[in-house]
Protein backbone atom coordinates (compact mmCIF):
# COMPACT_ATOMS: atom_id res chain seq x y z
CA UNK A 1 0.00 0.00 0.00
CA UNK A 2 2.01 2.78 -1.07
CA UNK A 3 0.96 6.73 -0.50
CA UNK A 4 0.29 6.58 3.52
CA UNK A 5 2.05 7.80 6.31
CA UNK A 6 4.56 5.20 7.07
CA UNK A 7 7.79 6.57 9.66
CA UNK A 8 7.47 9.13 12.21
CA UNK A 9 11.28 10.66 13.27
CA UNK A 10 11.77 12.52 16.42
CA UNK A 11 15.28 14.66 16.21
CA UNK A 12 16.47 15.45 19.59
CA UNK A 13 20.10 16.51 21.21
CA UNK A 14 19.84 14.89 24.60
CA UNK A 15 18.68 11.24 23.71
CA UNK A 16 18.88 9.75 27.27
CA UNK A 17 16.37 13.16 28.57
CA UNK A 18 13.86 12.49 25.48
CA UNK A 19 13.87 8.57 25.84
CA UNK A 20 13.10 9.22 29.49
CA UNK A 21 9.96 11.64 28.93
CA UNK A 22 8.53 9.97 25.76
CA UNK A 23 8.29 6.38 27.74
CA UNK A 24 6.73 8.35 31.19
CA UNK A 25 4.28 10.97 28.76
CA UNK A 26 3.14 7.75 26.33
CA UNK A 27 4.21 4.78 27.61
CA UNK A 28 6.55 3.94 24.29
CA UNK A 29 8.95 1.45 24.02
CA UNK A 30 12.32 2.76 22.74
CA UNK A 31 15.20 0.71 22.06
CA UNK A 32 18.22 0.79 20.42
CA UNK A 33 21.95 1.30 20.90
CA UNK A 34 23.86 4.34 21.29
CA UNK A 35 27.11 5.09 19.03
CA UNK A 36 29.12 8.35 19.34
CA UNK A 37 27.80 9.94 16.12
CA UNK A 38 23.86 9.65 15.06
CA UNK A 39 22.66 7.31 17.95
CA UNK A 40 19.30 6.16 16.06
CA UNK A 41 16.79 4.48 18.61
CA UNK A 42 13.64 2.90 17.23
CA UNK A 43 10.64 3.63 18.94
CA UNK A 44 7.32 1.32 19.80
CA UNK A 45 3.83 2.96 20.15
CA UNK A 46 2.26 0.01 19.99
CA UNK A 47 0.52 0.01 16.15
CA UNK A 48 1.62 2.10 13.27
CA UNK A 49 3.16 3.65 11.69
CA UNK A 50 6.44 3.17 13.66
CA UNK A 51 9.00 5.27 14.18
CA UNK A 52 12.47 6.39 15.69
CA UNK A 53 14.61 8.96 17.52
CA UNK A 54 17.71 10.14 16.00
CA UNK A 55 20.32 11.73 18.03
CA UNK A 56 21.51 14.98 16.50
CA UNK A 57 24.33 17.03 16.69
CA UNK A 58 24.53 20.57 17.24
CA UNK A 59 25.20 21.52 13.60
CA UNK A 60 22.03 19.27 12.43
CA UNK A 61 18.42 20.61 12.73
CA UNK A 62 16.09 19.43 15.00
CA UNK A 63 12.44 18.52 14.39
CA UNK A 64 9.94 15.81 13.40
CA UNK A 65 9.93 14.85 10.13
CA UNK A 66 6.96 12.31 8.82
CA UNK A 67 7.56 9.85 6.27
CA UNK A 68 5.30 8.92 3.19
CA UNK A 69 5.86 5.27 1.82
CA UNK A 70 5.73 5.79 -2.36
CA UNK A 71 5.82 3.24 -5.15
CA UNK A 72 8.39 5.05 -6.36
CA UNK A 73 10.46 7.83 -5.30
CA UNK A 74 11.64 9.61 -8.36
CA UNK A 75 8.18 9.79 -9.82
CA UNK A 76 6.75 11.30 -6.92
CA UNK A 77 10.01 13.77 -6.84
CA UNK A 78 8.90 14.78 -10.64
CA UNK A 79 5.47 15.50 -9.42
CA UNK A 80 6.36 17.61 -6.09
CA UNK A 81 7.94 19.56 -8.76
CA UNK A 82 5.39 19.96 -11.01
CA UNK A 83 3.08 21.10 -8.16
CA UNK A 84 5.34 23.94 -6.88
CA UNK A 85 7.24 22.21 -4.33
CA UNK A 86 10.94 21.15 -4.22
CA UNK A 87 13.03 18.72 -3.46
CA UNK A 88 15.70 19.04 -0.98
CA UNK A 89 16.94 15.89 -0.36
CA UNK A 90 17.07 13.80 -3.48
CA UNK A 91 17.20 10.02 -3.92
CA UNK A 92 19.80 8.21 -2.38
CA UNK A 93 21.21 5.87 -5.24
CA UNK A 94 23.62 4.10 -2.95
CA UNK A 95 21.34 3.60 0.45
CA UNK A 96 18.00 3.99 1.54
CA UNK A 97 15.71 4.70 -0.67
CA UNK A 98 14.86 8.11 0.48
CA UNK A 99 14.42 11.96 -0.03
CA UNK A 100 12.62 14.81 1.32
CA UNK A 101 10.85 17.50 0.02
CA UNK A 102 9.14 20.83 0.91
CA UNK A 103 5.45 21.33 0.00
CA UNK A 104 4.32 25.13 -1.40
CA UNK A 105 4.48 26.25 2.40
CA UNK A 106 7.67 25.07 3.19
CA UNK A 107 6.96 21.99 4.78
CA UNK A 108 9.37 19.17 5.18
CA UNK A 109 8.64 15.76 4.47
CA UNK A 110 10.46 12.55 3.98
CA UNK A 111 9.41 9.96 1.11
CA UNK A 112 10.28 6.20 1.15
CA UNK A 113 9.93 3.50 -1.26
CA UNK A 114 10.33 -0.09 -0.15
CA UNK A 115 13.80 -1.89 -1.53
CA UNK A 116 13.00 -3.76 -5.08
CA UNK A 117 14.43 -6.88 -3.64
CA UNK A 118 11.77 -6.58 -0.76
CA UNK A 119 8.76 -5.90 -3.13
CA UNK A 120 6.41 -7.67 -4.77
Amino acid sequence: MANIFNWVEIRVRNLEKAKKFYKALFGWKISGKDNKDFAYWLIDTGTKPGGGMWRMPENKPLGVFVYILVDDIDATLKRVEQLGGKVTVPKNPAGEPMAFFTDPDGNILGLWEEPRDKKK
